[in-house]
């Protein structure tokens, strides 16, 4: 394997960490016969697509590249492609194996290697008519604030810096290949740019810095030794700190009596701005000058200057605390890190929704006036079509944490129907109050949904407006009727649904209850989590709510028809489920924030570390008691959505997932089924050991099948149960809405058209969001066990789950240096992927159990568990 090979297979940016049945990587729509570009590191380079194939849970594209090798590369490595680059037939016939099998693929291959040099030719001239134009693009297209991002498409670019063809792809291509070259100006986006063609503008401020502090590293300028000096006595300052407060609660201690400079400042600006993430392109412009000062500090000698020892040096500065998180600073989440309390645009948003509350004038909906961006709905728009519920017992079920309360549960027995029931799932109806054209509904989208980090929530909506008007309990605790929207269901003796029911409703009876506090009135156990770094504990005795005798026999029959109907439902396409335990950890108290949001004069060193608890989940072990069948009513509800849309003719977004594929031996999908257990699940080693192909989640028009669901095709799934915190189910609502008051229309609010489109956008933000949460989960699962390991001072009596690891390994090896191969594996018992560092000439197949040890934690822009090898296997 040459080195260009062994790059791209090796270094998969953003591999995906997740191991549930929807996490595979999306199908290939890379043309065979498409010219890409492709870049890792420091090598890029043009080739023709061949091929594709799955392997090892993920999808890899194989170009032909102008060299003469085939390079197996993932779908996030292409910069950028030209579709129909070589003959469909010629480029199947090239085959797809590292070097050709026979004549036939020979002579193809050297056919399309004529296509690539031509087409590589074309490139270098339009780059040569974009260099003799001599235009500078970035000052054409930075913001107008220097301190503000801005982006700029491929096509606007080109008409920039291309007088002659600039929309040809010779052209296109060599912009591109233009913007690359000045990663100082341009940054690519981190996962789309293929897709988006669109580059991040570097703000002016931001430019001025770097090269401000290249020009100090270069001269070694007095103001650059002036703050290599004034490191050193801060950064060994914070680390005897660090140290004698290591059990101590967080806090942050200003140095009133240092002051740094403008130049201080300055620097110190430029090595915030290096640990930004970005794509891992041929030139970093930071990585000089962080070297370069790192090193002449000589505090972290015996260390390479990367992110990792970057991070820390920011956090030995002040500037950052050692608890901060880097996920959710990434820009493309684009979320407030400033505290609500001193956020100009929590501020903001709260006097909008105050302002809009202020202004409803129930004389304008009579006039029917056009609704502006701050206008809320004067009137329910179909508060003459609700239907009162009275006074049926609603159960709003979470967890005693929970603060967007979107859903309750009622049941209604069928008189002269012995087993059958009507289950109505009542859902918080925040369009009774917010039109899709609201400056909050229009941010709501951008947004996608409510993020949850360990550390800190930041909600969809804003909490002004949630907490006081929108979420469940909220009207009930004033003794005013909520509005909800009710997804109904009847279920027969057999469990099969006979009929179901859309309407827009009013509750009075709501009855607020937690998980626990159900399982242990129904007696069914409830849910156990892992504890790796605590001793087996004892069940806390929590406060049970004082609830009738009827209360707990309605519950216990919404508990006995939603197994029923389960198991019903698992008899349709008898899916499994597979799934590996999964770690989070729970702060005792949030928000957590990290170091003030504006740069501070003077420096600052941190105690302690927040109190955190480390568990250890499985979907199996958590889809158990009361948040079973809740779970299982919500999915119920939004089966029952897809059916009314699909009987109203009413076009909606449908969330579905096809069945698994075999890739070799048909008789795998029958295998795991037949170990699965009564509630289909399997265990995840065994499903590794098979080559399945798992279809990537789609969002559809058509009411298609939801394999893993049970759901089967021609019934669908439409996502109606979140409201307040994801803006698709936002949708929903309001497309019912529109039926409700528009029965015979013959257009939608949302047409096909759009829903289409927006279908592409909820995908992108659901896969943002997912990688995030991921990234985010390990940072702090990996901060919390290296400060386990590095506690100056650990009792001699504490619990040390580290001391005997086991770990099954879920990729075959792959080669990491000359020396040395990695496994990618799974350590169940902390819910943590890692990797295993071995010679070059172990094996181990995928599946199996090797016991292994701590080599390393590396917590940067990354967060990295390295093992090695101890013992048997």
């Amino acid at each position: 394997m040459t080195e260009t090979q062994a790059t791209f297979a090796n270094d998969v940016e953003d591999a995906d960490l997740g191991v549930g049945p929807e996490d595979a990587s999306s199908a290939s729509n890379i043309e065979v016969g498409s010219l890409v570009e492709i870049r890792k590191g420091s090598i890029y380079a043009h080739g023709i697509v061949l091929g594709h194939s799955y392997m090892n849970g993920r999808m890899w594209h194989l170009s032909l590249i102008s060299t003469g090798e085939v390079v197996q590369h993932v779908e996030s490595d292409v910069y950028i492609e030209v579709p129909r680059m070589a003959d469909r037939d010629l480029t199947l016939r090239a085959g797809t194996g590292i070097t050709p099998v026979d004549r036939v693929e020979t002579n193809a291959r050297v056919e399309i290697l004529k296509y690539l040099r031509e087409a590589e030719k074309e490139i270098n001239k339009a780059f040569m008519v974009i260099g003799r134009k001599n235009t500078m693009l970035y000052p054409n297209v930075r913001a107008k604030h220097p301190d503000e991002w801005a982006s700029v498409s491929l096509s606007e670019a080109a008409k920039l810096v291309c007088d002659y063809r600039p929309e040809s792809w010779s052209t296109l291509v060599a912009t591109h290949k233009y913007i690359m070259g000045r990663p100082i100006e341009f940054v690519p986006h981190m996962q789309s740019q293929r897709l988006t063609l669109t580059y991040d503008v570097r703000p002016e401020n931001h430019v001025v810095k770097l090269q401000r502090v290249v020009d100090m590293v270069r001269k070694r300028s007095p103001e650059l030794e002036a703050f290599i000096e004034k490191a050193r006595g801060l950064i060994l300052t914070a680390r005897e700190k660090a140290s004698e407060s290591w059990d101590e609660p967080l806090s942050r201690v200003v140095v009133k009596d240092i002051t740094f400079s403008p130049d201080d400042r300055t620097i110190l600006d430029v090595l915030h701005l290096a640990l930004r993430r970005t794509r891992n392109t041929s030139v970093d412009p930071f990585s000089g000058v962080v070297t370069s000062i790192i090193k002449r500090i000589g505090l972290h000698a015996h260390k390479m200057v990367d992110d990792v020892c970057l991070r820390q040096f920011l956090i030995e500065m002040g500037e950052m605390a050692p608890w901060e998180d880097i996920v959710t600073q990434r820009k493309e989440l684009n979320l407030d890190l400033t505290p609500d309390e001193e956020s100009q645009r929590v501020r903001d948003q709260d006097a909008l929704v105050k302002r809009g509350l202020s202004l409803l004038r129930p004389e304008r909906a009579k006039a029917k006036q056009p609704l502006g961006p701050e206008d809320f709905y004067d009137r329910d728009p179909v508060e003459h079509l609700r239907h009162d519920f009275g006074n049926l017992p609603v159960y709003v079920i979470d967890d005693v944490s929970a603060e967007e309360l979107d859903d309750g549960l009622s049941v209604e027995p069928v008189i002269h129907e012995p087993g059958s029931a009507w289950i109505h799932v009542h859902i918080a109806d925040p369009t009774a109050v917010l039109p899709p054209t609201h400056a909050i509904a229009e941010a709501a989208r951008r947004m996608g949904s409510s993020a949850y980090f360990i550390h800190r929530t930041w909600p969809m909506l804003p909490p002004s407006l949630t907490h006081d008007r929108l979420s469940l309990c909220s009207h009930s605790q004033k003794g005013e009727p909520e509005p909800v929207l009710t997804f109904s269901f009847k279920l027969d003796a057999e469990g099969s649904i006979v009929d179901y029911d859309v309407k827009a409703g009013l509750i009075r009876n709501v009855k607020r209850v937690d998980y626990d506090s159900v399982d242990r009135l129904l007696g069914n156990g409830g849910v156990q989590f892992g504890y790796p770094f605590e001793a087996p504990q004892t069940p806390g005795v929590s406060h049970v709510p004082v609830l009738e005798t009827k209360d707990v026999e309605n519950m216990r029959l919404i508990d006995v028809l939603t197994r029923r109907f389960r198991q019903r439902s698992r008899q349709t396409l008898n899916p499994f489920v597979f799934s590996a335990p999964t770690a989070t950890l729970v702060a005792t108290a949030k928000p957590i924030h990290g170091a003030p949001t504006t740069p501070a004069w003077n420096p600052s060193y941190y105690r302690g570390f927040p109190n955190l608890t480390y568990q250890v989940y499985s979907q199996k072990t958590i889809e158990r008691g009361s948040r079973l069948f809740v779970a299982e009513c919500m999915k119920t509800a939004s089966r029952v959505a897809s059916r009314w849309f699909a009987a109203k003719g009413v076009p909606m977004l449908r969330r579905s997932a096809r069945p698994p594929i075999a890739l070799e031996d048909n008789g795998d999908i029958e295998r795991l089924v037949a170990r699965m257990d009564e509630d289909g699940f399997v265990d995840h080693t065994e499903f590794l050991q098979t080559k399945l192909h798992i279809p990537p989640v789609e969002y559809i028009l058509q009411p298609g099948m939801h394999w893993s669901m049970g759901i089967p095709e021609g019934e669908g799934y439409v996502r109606v149960t979140s409201p307040l915190r994801r803006y698709n189910d936002l949708v929903a609502h309001w497309q019912i809405k529109d039926a409700l008051l528009r029965p015979k229309a013959s257009t939608r609010l949302f047409t096909p058209g759009w829903l289409t489109t927006y279908a592409t956008e909820v995908l992108a933000y659901e896969k943002l969001w997912k990688h995030s949460d991921q990234s985010h989960r390990m940072q702090w699962t990996l901060m919390y066990i290296k400060r386990f390991l590095d506690h100056p001072n650990p009792s001699s009596d504490r619990i040390d789950p580290l001391q005997s690891l086991s770990a099954y390994i879920t990729e075959p090896s792959r080669r990491r240096d000359l020396l040395t191969n990695q496994f990618s594996c799974y350590i169940p018992s902390l819910g943590l992927p890692a990797t295993i560092i071995t010679p070059r000439t172990t094996e181990i197949p995928v599946g199996q159990y090797v016991n292994v040890r701590v080599k390393e934690i590396q917590v940067g822009l990354k967060a990295l568990f390295i093992l090695e090898l101890c013992g048997g296997t």
